[in-house]
């Protein structure tokens, strides 16, 4: 048991010696890119093509393998995927170009809040209006560029979808553009039903521990599900909040808790009234 806790630690040792300086040089990269193009907020058009080549490298150095499914919604149209970690952002870019909404937090990061910044990122701070915001989303949806938002305004251990805030999908209905959900799951490597304990970036988290925790992993998965494209017109933005919930609830969570987490779901008491009403 000793000796198997040693080489553990060695492993963890020998995987950060290799990527530690793949990811410095990586960071630096991204920052010469980003320094080049300028500031996100104040350009008429910010390409995702380096924010795609930079994320599919940090996921090569932190040896995440990206295993999508599904189709991509063609042209703009707002994404909404659970939320599990900071990497969520970059497995999806990696495979689905977009621009994002984060919470105003990420802002100070180090490198990575400026990096965000400057590749036309929106931030929103949690209980305020963020008017500013939800025009800037049905800006880029109407320029015909693609949005991503985690409608569950925080990140979860992976092992449940919280409620969805409906009002991130009004952007959707007033850009008038298609709505896709995204499940994503990191399983575990150990091949024990559940998701990666190591992954999830909750309550008191900070970014550098733990992406020094990241850096010690072995390889590791990331599924991306691309669910239903549902198209204009929508129905009402609740009735959106509830549908993609569900979608994803179906993917993340096992087959006896999605079966009860239906059962209690206001989407499953969702009346024929109801959506007449919102026809």
């Amino acid at each position: 048991m000793l000796k198997k806790h040693y080489r553990e630690r060695l492993a963890r040792a020998g995987r950060r010696s290799i990527r530690t300086p793949l990811l410095v040089l990586h960071i630096l990269a991204g920052v010469v890119i980003a320094a080049a193009l300028g500031p996100g907020q104040q350009r008429s058009y910010v390409s995702t093509r380096p924010l795609v080549w930079w994320s599919r490298g940090l996921c090569w150095i932190l040896g995440v393998r990206l295993q999508p499914s599904g189709t991509v919604c063609p042209g703009p149209a707002l994404f909404v995927a659970n939320h599990i970690s900071w990497l969520d952002i970059f497995c999806i870019a990696a495979v689905c170009p977009t621009h994002f909404l984060a919470k105003q937090d990420v802002i100070a990061w180090p490198l990575f809040g400026w990096l965000c910044r400057r590749a036309g990122t929106a931030f929103i701070r949690r209980g305020e209006d963020n008017g500013a915001a939800a025009e800037h989303l049905v800006w880029r949806l109407r320029q015909g560029e693609r949005v991503l938002v985690f409608p569950e305004g925080t990140s979860t251990s992976g092992g449940t979808v919280r409620r969805f805030f409906p009002r991130l999908f009004q952007a959707a209905i007033l850009a008038r553009c298609p709505v896709q959900a995204i499940a994503l799951r990191y399983p575990r490597h150990d091949g024990i039903e559940g998701a990666h304990p190591r992954v999830p970036f909750v309550g008191d988290d900070a970014l550098l521990p733990h992406l020094w925790r990241l850096l010690g992993e072995p390889a590791m998965v990331a599924e991306l599900h691309f669910g239903t494209v549902h198209a204009i017109p929508h129905p009402s933005r609740d009735i959106l909040a509830r549908l993609t919930h569900t979608e994803i609830s179906a993917h993340i969570l096992p087959r006896s808790e999605h079966d009860s987490h239906l059962l209690h779901s206001p989407a499953s008491t969702l009346s024929q009234k109801e959506r007449e009403s919102n026809d």
